[in-house]
């Protein structure tokens, strides 16, 4: 079978997916006339083939030192950092805007955590990470964040501080394991004071009647002020501006680009380097069904940025890059569906946070299938082993509770930190009890989430048998009368 064809006919449970990685790279390295013409025909299929240079029309040729392509979260740090440093830059964005930058973010040894009396080892969250991917990354890559992240955090804070962000780190962990993972105080983040002329500027952009997060996503945050200092700086940012492909000189090196301004081609050379920052390719669903089927086979809803459809993927190959042979998307398991929607695009979900807590998880026959207690992501791997790669949550009317004991930290969080932030503020990441009930009460609206009040009625709604799940709930309150979770260890 040649590569292509396993990869389409291979990726059905989730753990092929370490086979098909590992053959496709045996694949790719084939050195036959037949291996290569079939790796060929695949890589022409997705990615295409880059334009004839000397059929477009130039309208305007540009000299910089350095050239960021995309202004999301990594353009705006490459565009902030080159143009402090005096290098002569310009930052392309396909999009009207730019784009975010986490406002929280994983950092070892800053500062404030110094200030907090607060450090990890740093060998031992090298290796931890090195460990959960099962060995297929770089260390040396990861190694950079491990030994770098607190000084480029405290850069970013220092860059933007005038405009009254204030840095804050999650130190309410909830001690250093989680079940047999262990838990580091990593998480960093921004808390902001707005002027009035900045909350008058968003609440006109969202209107009166606009929900709390939309006010939110409003307001400027870090990358914002970072992307203005930029400017200040000298950085030249142009939006609307699309990287078509990069160009080369005659030994291979890359010296620019040509890029596309509302169908008006404009050459950028850049003497000192090309920075490609444009995103994934996960906008696409069709090139992600593809590229990464595994993850399109169990998305609920899509959290992909606008725009990120594999442009810059495209480019580096054209140009001579390697595209890594493991696809990898970041999924959460917070996407919520009827019981008789199939997973997949189209869409068909809603976000609900609750799918993030560790309560009872059963697969639609009602049986109970792993360790709820785990990373975002696992669960949902399980749940390609099961019909329709889903799994149901089931709580019950005193969840609140719960949530408070569970203890779940990061972007799953609900209940607040009790550590506090210098403004009075939980100081950790998280949704509040009163967005998360809203979010449960939109579901029930949209007959999303089923609620009733007996088991029976609960199985029927879900379409799974009422005996299983009952025996499946009699064994998990025995597990939790014990103490002690004799089938998964949770």
């Amino acid at each position: 079978m040649d590569r292509r064809t396993f990869l389409k006919g291979g990726l059905v449970v989730a753990g092929s997916t370490f086979a098909a990685g590992a053959l496709g790279g045996c694949a790719a390295k084939g050195s036959s006339a037949a291996a290569k013409e079939s790796e060929a025909a695949t890589a022409a299929e997705w990615y295409g083939s880059p334009l004839d240079v000397s059929t477009l029309d130039i309208a305007e040729t540009v000299e910089t030192e350095i050239l960021v392509c995309g202004a999301g979260s990594g353009g705006i740090m490459a565009t902030a950092v080159a143009a402090k440093e005096g290098a002569k830059v310009v930052c392309i964005e396909k999009g009207g805007s730019s784009g975010s930058m986490k406002t929280y973010v994983g950092v070892v040894g800053s500062r404030i955590d110094e200030a907090a009396g607060v450090s990890v080892d740093k060998m031992a969250v090298l290796n931890e990470f090195t460990r959960y991917t099962n060995g297929w990354c770089d260390p040396r890559v990861a190694r950079v964040w491990v030994n770098e992240s607190g000084e480029a955090f405290d850069w970013i804070c220092d860059a933007v501080a005038e405009f009254g962000v204030t840095p804050y780190f999650e130190t309410d962990t909830g001690g250093a394991y989680h079940g047999c993972w262990p838990v580091y105080p990593l998480q960093h983040g921004f808390s902001y004071s707005y002027t009035d002329e900045e909350m008058a500027a968003a609440q006109e952009k969202v209107g009166d009647n606009a929900d709390p997060s939309a006010m939110v996503q409003a307001l400027p945050k870090a990358s914002t002020y970072l992307l203005q200092k930029a400017v200040e700086w000298g950085a030249d940012v142009r939006y609307l501006t699309a990287l078509v492909q990069l160009e080369r000189d005659d030994n291979g090196r890359v010296t620019g680009a040509i890029a596309d301004n509302n169908g008006s081609y404009v050459r950028i050379n850049a003497s000192k380097g090309v920075i490609l920052a444009t995103g994934g390719y996960e906008a696409d669903p069709d090139l992600l069904a593809q590229l990464n089927p595994d993850a399109a086979s169990i998305g609920g809803v899509s959290m992909a940025q606008m725009g990120c459809v594999g442009d810059g993927i495209k480019a580096g190959l054209w140009a001579g890059g390697v595209k890594d042979e493991i696809p990898t998307l970041m999924t959460f398991a917070r996407a919520a569906v009827a019981p008789d929607v199939e997973l997949g695009y189209p869409y068909a979900g809603t976000s609900c946070w609750m799918g993030d807590q560790p309560f009872l998880k059963v697969n639609m026959r009602g049986e109970r299938v792993c360790c709820e207690s785990s990373p975002y992501d696992y669960p949902l791997f399980v749940g390609t082993a099961h019909p329709g790669h889903k799994l149901a949550s089931i709580w019950d009317a005193n969840y609140q509770e719960h949530i408070k004991a569970f203890h779940t930290i990061g972007c799953s969080r609900i209940a607040p930190s009790e550590t506090l932030t210098p403004e009075g503020n939980p100081n950790g990441e998280g949704l509040t009890f009163e967005a998360n009930d809203g979010m449960i009460f939109q579901a029930i609206e949209n007959g999303i989430i089923q609620q009733a009040d007996t088991l029976e009625e609960l199985a029927e709604k879900l379409l799974m048998p009422a005996d299983a799940l009952k025996a499946t709930v009699a064994r998990y309150n025995e597990l939790c009368e014990r103490g002690v979770d004799e089938d998964f260890g949770k």
